[in-house]
């Protein structure tokens, strides 16, 4: 049964990544870098550890993102306040209009592939999650 439930939300994962991909492509944004577009403000920034701890993507993987990103105008580098020899990642206004742009479609696509659960359903769905995410000791 577990093995069962494992494949099966790897395949849902799967779908739903190429699903959040198609929606994304528009705005010329992989899925990762909407995630770190989603994560990003204007007035704090990130380390680059820390965006590629929480967005499980190695450093350089994350580096080669915040390249894109900064190419693009989206994000900007600055020094960290608190260790001078650190820098911060921040959301640009570019970026801010960017990522309000892609979070519709992205939206848009996330209730295209609910479409066939009802609101008891999606209530069920998020209960069973949250719970299972509470057991693992997950809190993002």
């Amino acid at each position: 049964m577990e093995q069962t439930i494992f494949t099966t939300m790897r395949e849902i994962f799967v779908l739903l990544s190429g699903e959040m991909a198609v929606a994304l492509r528009p705005f010329h944004l992989t899925l990762e870098q909407f995630d770190t577009l989603l994560l990003l403000q204007l007035d704090s920034g990130w380390r680059m550890g820390d965006l590629s701890g929480r967005l499980l993507v190695d450093n350089s993987k994350m580096t080669r993102i915040v390249d894109y990103l900064a190419e693009q105008g989206w994000a900007a580098r600055q020094p960290d306040p608190d260790d001078r020899r650190a820098q911060q990642v921040v959301l640009t206004s570019a970026g801010a209009a960017q990522r309000e742009l892609a979070q519709v479609a992205h939206l848009a696509a996330l209730q295209n592939s609910l479409a066939g659960f009802d609101e008891a359903d999606r209530t069920q769905l998020l209960d069973v999650l949250a719970k299972w995410r509470a057991m693992m000791g997950g809190e993002f």
